[in-house]
């Protein structure tokens, strides 16, 4: 889906059928940034002292996170663009600016990170 902003949301469960009534509760939320060479991303997260919590080949990569912190996810960009049906090249900007306590950096991709200790 494709917020008015051009924001690319999707909402995925880990179960492969709804059983459960509707409830306004989740497990986890991980954020999904689409990269442009998922190998070199996730070597550079793996740099910024992210542990690899499972791995895909280069398909996927997710990362450890704490209880109760949003996750982080890798995936091709070209393989997003495709589910969400837009075009690939990205090179606008990512309207988006993350915050953690790893410190700040900006990754590859463009994504920018600001530091903060108490996240």
């Amino acid at each position: 889906m494709e917020a008015p902003d051009g924001a690319i949301w999707q909402l995925v469960s880990s179960s492969r059928k709804n059983t459960a009534p509707a409830a306004k509760q989740f497990d986890s939320i991980v954020l999904l940034l689409g990269v442009a060479y998922l190998p070199a991303a996730k070597r550079f997260y793996i740099d910024h002292e992210f542990e690899v919590a499972r791995s895909f080949g280069g398909r996927y990569a997710e990362f450890v996170s704490a209880p109760g912190d949003m996750g982080l996810a890798l995936h091709p960009r070209k393989s997003l663009a495709k589910v969400a049906g837009v075009r690939d090249f990205g090179d606008g900007s990512h309207r988006l600016v993350i915050t953690a306590k790893e410190g700040t950096f900006t990754d590859p991709d463009g994504f920018v990170w600001e530091s903060n200790p108490a996240a």
